[in-house]
Protein backbone atom coordinates (compact mmCIF):
# COMPACT_ATOMS: atom_id res chain seq x y z
CA UNK A 1 0.00 0.00 0.00
CA UNK A 2 1.27 3.16 -1.14
CA UNK A 3 1.97 6.31 1.32
CA UNK A 4 -0.63 8.37 -0.10
CA UNK A 5 -3.76 5.66 0.03
CA UNK A 6 -2.07 5.09 3.97
CA UNK A 7 -2.65 8.50 4.47
CA UNK A 8 -6.06 8.94 3.02
CA UNK A 9 -7.24 5.79 5.15
CA UNK A 10 -6.02 7.30 8.52
CA UNK A 11 -8.13 10.85 7.85
CA UNK A 12 -11.28 8.57 7.13
CA UNK A 13 -10.42 6.71 10.40
CA UNK A 14 -9.78 9.92 11.83
CA UNK A 15 -12.87 11.59 10.95
CA UNK A 16 -15.01 8.22 12.00
CA UNK A 17 -14.04 8.70 15.15
CA UNK A 18 -14.55 12.27 15.40
CA UNK A 19 -18.01 11.95 14.01
CA UNK A 20 -18.99 9.09 16.44
CA UNK A 21 -17.52 10.89 19.43
CA UNK A 22 -19.69 13.82 18.41
CA UNK A 23 -22.66 11.87 18.25
CA UNK A 24 -22.00 9.79 21.16
CA UNK A 25 -22.04 6.60 19.54
CA UNK A 26 -19.95 4.77 21.76
CA UNK A 27 -22.15 4.76 24.29
CA UNK A 28 -23.70 1.21 24.82
CA UNK A 29 -26.91 2.63 24.76
CA UNK A 30 -28.28 5.44 22.13
CA UNK A 31 -29.89 8.61 23.35
CA UNK A 32 -30.34 7.80 26.94
CA UNK A 33 -32.20 4.61 25.91
CA UNK A 34 -31.57 0.83 26.73
CA UNK A 35 -31.28 0.27 22.85
CA UNK A 36 -27.77 -0.07 21.34
CA UNK A 37 -27.38 1.68 17.74
CA UNK A 38 -27.46 -1.56 16.57
CA UNK A 39 -30.83 -2.23 17.91
CA UNK A 40 -32.36 1.06 17.04
CA UNK A 41 -31.46 0.53 13.19
CA UNK A 42 -32.50 -2.39 13.40
CA UNK A 43 -35.96 -1.32 14.92
CA UNK A 44 -36.04 1.77 11.74
CA UNK A 45 -35.17 -0.55 9.09
CA UNK A 46 -37.87 -3.19 10.24
CA UNK A 47 -40.63 0.22 9.87
CA UNK A 48 -38.74 0.45 6.64
CA UNK A 49 -38.49 -1.95 4.67
CA UNK A 50 -41.92 -3.19 2.59
CA UNK A 51 -42.38 -7.12 3.83
CA UNK A 52 -39.63 -7.63 6.00
CA UNK A 53 -38.17 -10.77 6.97
CA UNK A 54 -34.94 -11.38 9.31
CA UNK A 55 -33.57 -12.33 5.65
CA UNK A 56 -33.77 -8.95 4.04
CA UNK A 57 -32.73 -6.85 7.47
CA UNK A 58 -29.21 -9.18 7.52
CA UNK A 59 -28.66 -8.30 3.76
CA UNK A 60 -29.23 -4.52 4.20
CA UNK A 61 -27.58 -4.06 7.36
CA UNK A 62 -24.71 -6.89 7.17
CA UNK A 63 -25.40 -8.33 10.47
CA UNK A 64 -24.87 -11.95 11.65
CA UNK A 65 -27.73 -13.81 11.56
CA UNK A 66 -27.12 -15.28 15.10
CA UNK A 67 -26.65 -11.65 16.45
CA UNK A 68 -30.18 -10.74 14.63
CA UNK A 69 -31.84 -13.43 15.90
CA UNK A 70 -31.03 -12.90 19.38
CA UNK A 71 -31.76 -9.42 19.23
CA UNK A 72 -35.38 -10.28 17.39
CA UNK A 73 -36.04 -12.49 20.36
CA UNK A 74 -35.06 -9.58 22.64
CA UNK A 75 -37.58 -7.53 20.58
CA UNK A 76 -40.57 -9.79 20.50
CA UNK A 77 -40.36 -10.46 24.28
CA UNK A 78 -40.17 -6.51 24.97
CA UNK A 79 -43.28 -6.56 22.98
CA UNK A 80 -41.65 -4.14 20.44
CA UNK A 81 -41.79 -6.18 17.51
CA UNK A 82 -44.46 -8.97 16.15
CA UNK A 83 -43.99 -11.40 13.39
CA UNK A 84 -47.18 -12.88 10.80
CA UNK A 85 -46.99 -15.20 8.23
CA UNK A 86 -46.74 -14.36 4.65
CA UNK A 87 -50.08 -14.64 2.95
CA UNK A 88 -48.44 -15.16 -0.42
CA UNK A 89 -45.20 -17.94 1.60
CA UNK A 90 -46.26 -19.41 5.15
CA UNK A 91 -42.87 -20.06 5.27
CA UNK A 92 -41.64 -16.46 5.48
CA UNK A 93 -42.48 -14.55 9.02
CA UNK A 94 -42.84 -11.21 8.56
CA UNK A 95 -41.69 -8.54 10.74
CA UNK A 96 -43.62 -5.59 11.94
CA UNK A 97 -42.89 -2.64 14.52
CA UNK A 98 -45.72 -3.41 17.30
CA UNK A 99 -47.23 -0.16 18.63
CA UNK A 100 -45.20 -0.13 21.22
CA UNK A 101 -42.27 -0.32 18.81
CA UNK A 102 -43.36 2.48 16.60
CA UNK A 103 -43.83 4.52 20.01
CA UNK A 104 -40.02 3.77 21.06
CA UNK A 105 -38.82 4.79 17.37
CA UNK A 106 -40.77 7.84 17.16
CA UNK A 107 -39.60 8.85 20.43
CA UNK A 108 -36.06 7.99 19.30
CA UNK A 109 -36.18 9.67 16.10
CA UNK A 110 -37.50 12.74 17.90
CA UNK A 111 -34.34 12.79 20.28
CA UNK A 112 -31.99 12.38 17.44
CA UNK A 113 -33.55 15.39 15.21
CA UNK A 114 -32.84 17.22 18.81
CA UNK A 115 -29.31 16.32 19.03
CA UNK A 116 -28.18 16.99 15.46
CA UNK A 117 -30.47 20.62 16.21
CA UNK A 118 -28.32 21.50 18.88
CA UNK A 119 -24.81 20.01 16.44
CA UNK A 120 -26.22 22.54 14.05
CA UNK A 121 -27.49 25.65 15.72
CA UNK A 122 -23.91 26.98 15.83
CA UNK A 123 -23.58 26.95 12.16
CA UNK A 124 -24.42 29.45 10.23
CA UNK A 125 -26.94 28.43 7.13
CA UNK A 126 -24.64 28.50 4.66
CA UNK A 127 -22.38 26.12 6.82
CA UNK A 128 -25.38 24.22 7.59
CA UNK A 129 -25.93 23.92 3.82
CA UNK A 130 -22.33 23.23 3.54
CA UNK A 131 -22.09 20.43 5.73
CA UNK A 132 -25.29 18.74 4.03
CA UNK A 133 -23.74 18.76 0.43
CA UNK A 134 -20.40 17.37 1.56
CA UNK A 135 -22.44 14.74 3.15
CA UNK A 136 -24.78 14.14 0.02
CA UNK A 137 -20.94 13.77 -1.65
CA UNK A 138 -19.70 11.78 0.86
CA UNK A 139 -23.10 8.94 -0.12
CA UNK A 140 -22.54 9.23 -3.37
CA UNK A 141 -18.99 8.58 -4.02
CA UNK A 142 -18.82 5.84 -1.55
CA UNK A 143 -22.08 4.22 -3.37
CA UNK A 144 -20.62 4.19 -6.56
CA UNK A 145 -17.37 2.70 -5.66
CA UNK A 146 -18.99 0.27 -2.91
CA UNK A 147 -21.51 -0.68 -5.56
CA UNK A 148 -18.80 -1.06 -8.22
CA UNK A 149 -16.44 -2.86 -6.20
Amino acid sequence: MEDKQKKQISQVREFNRYYTNILGLLNQHILDSDLSLSEVRVLYEIEKIKDCTAKKLSKTLLLDTGYLSRMLKMFQKNNLIEKYKSPEDGRALYLTLSALGRDRLNELDAKSDEQISRILNPCSEKQREELVVCMRQIEKILETSYVND
